[in-house]
C-alpha cells in the first residue's frame, strides 16, 4: 500500500511593518504570512507551492509578495527541514537499493 497525499500550512511570521490600511482607513500593523502546500509519499515531503502575504493585522487584507524578495531578507527558512528536503531521503533510499542490487 502506497500512502500518497498533499497538505498545506500557514505560518505567521510576525509583525513587520506599520502602514495605512486602505480598507480600515487607519494606520495599522501589518504581518508577514507564509502559506505553503506540499505533497508527500509516506512521511517524505516536498514543497509544491509557497506564497508570502503582507496583511493588515485587523482586517487581514493585503497583498501577495515576491517569494525571492522575501526569502532573501529572512534569516532562516520557516518551512521545516523534512518538508523542504524529505524527498532527498526517498532518492537516497532508491540509490542505496540500486547500489546494493549491483554488488
Amino acid at each position: 500500500m502506497i500512502i500518497w497525499g498533499s497538505g498545506g500550512k500557514a505560518v505567521d511570521l510576525g509583525q513587520v511593518d506599520e502602514r495605512h490600511c486602505e480598507l480600515c482607513e487607519k494606520h495599522r500593523p501589518f504581518k508577514l504570512l507564509l502559506q505553503y502546500r506540499f505533497a508527500h509519499l509516506y512521511y517524505l515531503r516536498w514543497v509544491t507551492e509557497k506564497k508570502y502575504h503582507l496583511a493588515c493585522d485587523i482586517c487581514h487584507r493585503g497583498w501577495v509578495l515576491s517569494v525571492d524578495d522575501v526569502e532573501s531578507k529572512l534569516e532562516k527558512n520557516p518551512i521545516p527541514f523534512m518538508t523542504r528536503f524529505g524527498w532527498t531521503f526517498l532518492l537516497g533510499g532508491v540509490a542505496l537499493i540500486v547500489l546494493l542490487a549491483n554488488l
